[in-house]
Formats: C-alpha cells, sequence, structure tokens
C-alpha cells in the first residue's frame, strides 16, 4: 500500500499537478457558467450602469473601432467621470446615425438616456455585452466632440485602425457588392459587412465558421495554405517561416482585433498539433491558454462563440484528426498512385478530413447558436474552404498592386472578385434543397455535453486498443529468439 503511494506521488510531477489545476479552472467555470447572469459583475455606485434609466450627460473617449453596418455606426465609449461628487466608471455602448463620422480615438460628450441591454428576440443581449465589459447602451444620443489627448499606445493602435480602413476602402472601391462585404470580413475581421440573406446561406450550408475569427478558422487557414505551398514544391521548412509570419502578421491587418490575437494563438497551437504531433505537449498549452484567458474573462467560455470555436478545432484536430490521417495512409499505401500523384491526393485528402473535424467538434456550438443542422455542410466545406489559400493571396496581392498602380485595381482584383463569386453561387445552390439543413430549436448544452463525452469515451477506447496492440507487438518482439 505504502510503495503504491510512493508511485502515485512520484508521477504527481509539477507539470502534471499544474495540468491538472488549469483543467479544474476550466471545469469550474463551465459548471459556474450555468448560473443565471454568471459572472457578470454587482453593479455598484461607482459603475456606470449604476445610473440606467436616467437621462445624463457624460464625457468619454471612443475607446474601439465604430462598427457599422449600412444603417447604423456603434460605438464603444469608456466614461471616466464625476457624477454627483463621485468618480465613475464604464464602457456605453452607443448607436448613432453614420454621419458624422466618430472612431477610435475622437474624444466625445454625449447626452441621452442610460439604458440597460435589452432583450432581443429571445437573444440575451445584457450577457453578450457583458463579455465586452459592457452593461449600458444608449440610443441616438446627443453627441458633440471636444478635446483630448491620447496616450503613445493609443496614437499607434489608431494608426492601424486608419490602415485597416484604408485597406477596406480600397476593396470597397473596387469590387462589387456582396463580394466586397465578403472580402471585408474574411480578411479584415469586420462582422457587418455580410447581408443578413447571404448570412442566413452560410449558417445554412455550414460555412458560419469561414467568417468568425476564431481558432478553427485560423487553423484550416494555416493549413491549407501550408498544404498549398507544399504542393508547389516548397520545402516545409520555408513553408512553416511562412505560416508563422502569417499568424504574426494576420491580427495586424485586423487591428489587433481580440479576438484575432485570441485565434491566432490557439491557432497556431492546432497548427503545430498537426504537424509536430507531440499531443502531450500542446494539450497542456491549451489547457493553459485557455484557463488563463478564462481567468482574465470567464464569460468567454459561455458567450463568446470564437472561444468555443477555438478551443473545441484544437481539441479535434488533437484527438479525431489523427484517426482519418491514419485512415487516409492506409488507403494511399495500398494505391498504385505514382508519388506525385498520391502526395496531390493526401493534401486533398487531408484537407477534407481537417474540414470534416472542423465540423464534427463544433456541432454543438452551431445547433445552440443557429438553430439548425446544416445536412449539406462536409460536402459544401470541401467544395468551398479550398479557395481560402488563393482568395486571400490574391486580395493581398490585389492590395499591394492596387497601391502602386491604382489605374489598374480591376484587374488586380479580378482573381479574388471570381473567387468570391464561386463561393456565393456554390452556396446558393447548396441552399436550395429542403433537406439540406433541419431545424433543431431544443439543443442545448447538456445535450452537448453527453455529445462530447461520447466522443471522449471513443476516443479513449481507441487508444487503449491502439496502446494494447503496440504493447502486444512488443511483447511479441521481446520474445523472439
Amino acid at each position: 500500500m505504502f510503495r503504491k503511494f510512493r508511485s502515485f506521488r512520484r508521477q504527481l510531477s509539477p507539470a502534471k499537478i499544474f495540468f491538472v489545476f488549469n483543467l479544474i479552472i476550466i471545469v469550474v467555470i463551465f459548471i459556474l457558467g450555468f448560473r443565471p447572469n454568471a459572472f457578470q459583475k454587482t453593479i455598484n455606485s461607482q459603475d456606470l450602469a449604476f445610473y440606467n434609466k436616467h437621462f445624463i450627460t457624460l464625457d468619454g473617449r471612443v475607446c474601439e473601432e465604430a462598427d457599422v453596418d449600412v444603417k447604423s455606426r456603434r460605438l464603444t465609449i469608456c466614461v471616466k467621470a464625476v457624477l454627483n461628487n463621485q468618480e465613475i466608471n464604464g464602457q456605453v455602448l452607443v448607436s448613432t446615425n453614420m454621419y458624422p463620422v466618430y472612431d477610435y480615438g475622437d474624444f466625445v460628450r454625449i447626452s441621452g438616456e442610460l439604458q440597460a441591454p435589452p432583450e432581443i428576440d429571445n437573444f440575451d443581449y445584457a450577457s453578450y455585452l457583458a463579455r465586452y465589459d459592457i452593461y449600458s447602451v444608449m440610443y441616438y444620443p446627443k453627441i458633440i466632440k471636444i478635446s483630448g489627448n491620447l496616450t503613445r499606445p493609443q496614437v499607434i493602435y489608431r494608426l492601424l485602425i486608419n490602415f485597416k480602413q484604408k485597406l477596406k476602402s480600397l476593396i470597397d472601391s473596387t469590387l462589387p457588392e456582396p463580394e466586397a462585404g465578403l472580402a471585408d470580413a474574411l480578411l479584415l475581421g469586420y462582422r457587418r459587412t455580410v447581408d443578413r440573406a447571404d448570412l442566413d446561406i452560410f449558417a445554412r450550408v455550414g460555412l458560419s465558421h469561414m467568417i468568425a475569427i476564431s481558432g478553427s478558422h485560423i487553423t484550416i487557414l494555416s493549413a491549407m495554405i501550408i498544404n498549398f505551398f507544399l504542393a508547389f514544391g516548397i520545402s516545409r521548412r520555408h513553408a512553416f517561416i511562412i505560416i508563422f509570419i502569417f499568424l504574426f502578421l494576420y491580427p495586424l491587418i485586423t487591428g489587433l482585433a481580440a479576438s484575432a490575437v485570441r485565434s491566432a494563438i490557439m491557432g497556431g497551437l492546432s497548427f503545430l498539433a498537426i504537424y509536430y504531433g507531440r499531443n502531450s505537449s500542446l494539450i497542456k498549452a491549451l489547457v493553459f491558454s485557455a484557463a488563463l484567458m478564462l481567468i482574465i474573462n470567464p464569460q468567454l467560455l459561455q458567450n463568446d462563440i470564437g472561444f468555443q470555436l477555438s478551443f473545441l478545432a484544437i481539441l479535434g484536430i488533437i484527438y479525431i484528426y489523427p484517426l482519418g490521417d491514419n485512415l487516409i495512409n492506409k488507403i494511399l499505401i495500398k494505391a498504385r498512385f505514382k508519388i506525385k500523384t498520391k502526395n496531390f491526393i493526401k493534401i486533398i485528402l487531408e484537407t477534407i478530413n481537417l474540414t470534416l473535424v472542423a465540423q464534427v467538434v463544433i456541432l454543438p456550438v452551431a445547433l445552440i447558436n443557429f438553430k439548425q443542422l446544416s445536412l449539406i455542410a462536409p460536402l459544401a466545406n470541401v467544395l468551398v474552404i479550398w479557395t481560402f489559400p488563393p482568395l486571400l493571396a490574391s486580395l493581398i496581392i490585389g492590395l499591394v498592386l492596387s497601391a502602386v498602380f491604382p489605374i489598374l485595381n480591376v484587374i488586380w482584383f479580378a482573381p479574388a472578385y471570381f473567387l468570391l463569386k464561386f463561393i456565393f453561387i456554390t452556396s446558393s445552390l447548396l441552399a436550395l434543397p429542403n433537406w439540406a439543413a433541419l431545424a433543431w430549436t431544443r439543443f442545448n448544452w447538456y445535450q452537448g455535453a453527453i455529445y462530447y463525452f461520447c466522443w471522449i469515451l471513443f476516443i479513449y477506447f481507441l487508444s487503449s486498443k491502439r496502446r494494447r496492440r503496440h504493447k502486444k507487438s512488443l511483447n511479441n518482439l521481446l520474445k523472439e529468439p
């Protein structure tokens, strides 16, 4: 008994204890997240939200890039003011007209009724905004620009935002709609540039993840880019360098959007999982990064789809992707193809495997958020996802060439236009059959937990079977004279 205890104690290294501790944090936050208003802070007299339902005048700074659609402009305003001889702090989401233009870094004075976020079509808007630490909204208040000074980091961030918006302006002035809106979403991370009807089509065919910047988005994109380069004979080492340059530059292009930075980190981890196979180290890094993000903002787990997609996509790639990869290798070993043909087929099959894994692991998230099960999603992903590398490459090349020879903008962006057109046409055709998607409105996270538990049991069973087979092979080898 004492020997077993000592053996168990030796197995509990500091690294394993730290891993278990991080895992416990995630599980506890997941369980506590089912409480009403979970992790939302208690409002006191020093918080801006304490004055909801009051007509109020405040000075503040626009502290995020304006969220613009075809009808309105949404401004996140950080307020630090004195009211009733008391200093108050907080953020308010202000909806205003398209013009005059207000954007990041502007100092403004707003006058209007401060309100709590309302419920919109059974959507918990208050919880959605709470993850950004926003507990108050204002609709079309009186706004006046006032003077103020930005810090040096704020000036640098404003320059990044201006650069991003110039890229968007160049795309919008060259490409027609709806192609321009989709290009803005894919390359720059804008959320409201795609028409609502097109968003519904993408949800119906299972391509919504294509637009949302998440770890799954970055992972698929990175994997396809490296496969693209490998297919043209570029060495694996040089392809890796290109990918990590991409993972560094992509958040900068999006104006260091929090979702893009987080997705680049988690997407980078899953990318390493695919091509290096060091699952134990990567799962520890994943769990640590997820626990750290949730300690900073525990509402991400319940209310941030991008975080959910990122976390699940990496787990799927670490544990489920190898199953398909092993099957692909067995098929290709038996197939009698030339080496170049075999390598080309392998790249295609690996891409299909990656997209199918992404669909499998995000299924509960898709059902809960989009209320429908896309039966045609696997086919849609196979037919459309391949366009990502050439599309992004053509957009970036088009932007660079347009800066040098602006008179030929239409020519530079022509390849991107045809690829975007292909995505819209293919998605629209695939969405036509009545069976393309089934309404599924009663799915919840309890059922999702059962779904993932079944996958855990299946993976554990296969892993145990593989270990027994390996142990048996090793014993037979040792018995040989």
